[in-house]
């Protein structure tokens, strides 16, 4: 005779994208790992875009729209256009009757419609999370500043933040969100779940590194949050051959054509080429063909593609603004101001000069860690007690 079953909680995900895209960043990424992990623990369902990030707005067509489709452990519905969402959400909630409502994004249209209905007690019984995924870090708020600042004004005034949890990745993290007047016990920290390790660990390459040369790659979305025009000034100054390979969609034209400008005056020992952005099975198999991975951003709560570029054996060229610190001293690569201009072009000089025996060191290191990090996160267990605990 079977004994009772825990019945098991369903767990209602807002994610702007989601599989099969692969290009609009780590926060989806953070979801895909999440269903991949936990889906024998819960019950998952996505709701989600009809698109693959806001640089394609080209419906997929492989999958139902405005259908549920099962998709590697989910079942996902993609809503086609602005007025589906308003007359759909209400729809679905009702038809999934999830425990718990995730909402990965702050901004998103999906959450500022979810802040609304949980104002109006349209979640009665249900449990509402909302994962900012660095949305509230100085950086990101410094861009569309003053919208973000009327939004946030405006869901303090009328309440909207009333009767929510938040899922932070870090301390710091958590002191953003307390800024919104969060109470503490409302915040609980799990940092961003990983891809499985057996899915980053292919064979170690051998990279050919000589002195006064070098490969860079920026693997991201192209905006102005992630700040490549930084590290194109910087570049200005370096000597040396030098490549720098970009694979990225382009979120914001403007940005890319600032850009562009930058990349006319560039030297010719320094060679900067625009790459189709790569699929994520790719992805190890890419960075693994360059020396140093680099993005000098505004600021992130993760960062999925830093262990993924560690895990590949390259060392990462980073800002300070991110979790991982401290890189120099594990001669896996540098976390360096953006204030300070004169790092970040030794930095560079020093990625330019450094010889084979050298390198080889800092990429066996920036692998060992990766790896040993993947072992040994407590993410899986902490994001499983949250979700079983709200």
């Amino acid at each position: 005779m079977i004994g009772h079953l825990k019945k098991k909680k369903r767990i209602l995900i807002f994610s702007q994208y989601y599989l099969p895209g692969y290009k609009s960043g780590g926060g989806m990424r953070t979801i895909v790992n999440i269903v991949a992990n936990l889906k024998d623990r819960f019950d998952f369902f996505i709701i989600t875009s009809d698109h693959d990030g806001p640089s394609d707005r080209t419906p997929y067509k492989n999958v139902k729209l405005n259908d549920w489709n099962e998709v590697e452990g989910a079942q996902v519905f993609y809503l086609s256009g602005i007025r589906t969402v308003y007359s759909k959400i209400p729809e679905l909630i009702r038809a999934v009757g999830p425990d718990i409502i995730y909402s990965n994004s702050y901004f998103s249209i999906f959450n500022i419609y979810l802040l609304i209905l949980n104002r109006l007690n349209k979640f009665k019984g249900i449990t509402y999370l909302i994962s900012p995924c660095g949305e509230l870090s100085d950086g990101a708020l410094k861009l569309s500043y003053y919208k973000k600042k009327v939004f946030i004004f405006a869901a303090k005034l009328l309440g909207l933040h009333r009767n929510i949890f938040w899922k932070a990745t870090t301390e710091l993290e958590k002191r953003e969100i307390e800024r919104l007047g969060i109470e503490t016990g409302r915040i609980y920290i799990a940092p961003d779940l990983t891809a499985r390790p057996a899915s980053l660990k292919g064979e170690h390459r051998k990279l050919e590194k000589k002195e006064g040369s070098v490969k860079f790659v920026f693997l991201s979305r192209f905006s102005r949050k992630k700040n490549f025009k930084y590290f194109l000034e910087k570049l200005l100054q370096a000597k040396g051959n030098i490549e720098v390979d970009i694979y990225a969609p382009v979120d914001d034209e403007k940005y890319w054509n600032e850009c562009a400008e930058l990349l006319e005056k560039m030297p010719p020992h320094i060679r900067v080429q625009k790459k189709p952005p790569v699929p994520h099975p790719e992805v190890h198999a890419v960075l693994g063909r360059y020396h140093f991975f680099v993005l000098p951003t505004l600021g992130e709560n993760f960062g999925h593609v830093f262990l993924e570029a560690l895990a590949a054996g390259c060392p990462i060229l980073i800002s300070d603004r991110t979790p991982w610190r401290g890189l120099a001293e594990k001669k896996i690569g540098r976390d360096l101001p953006l204030e300070d201009d004169t790092s970040w072009e030794k930095a560079i000089a020093e990625c330019v000069s450094m010889p084979q025996e050298e390198y080889d060191l800092w990429s066996a290191n920036a692998r060992k860690f990766a790896l040993k990090w993947l072992e040994e996160n407590d993410a899986d267990k902490l994001t499983l007690e949250l979700l079983e605990k709200i």
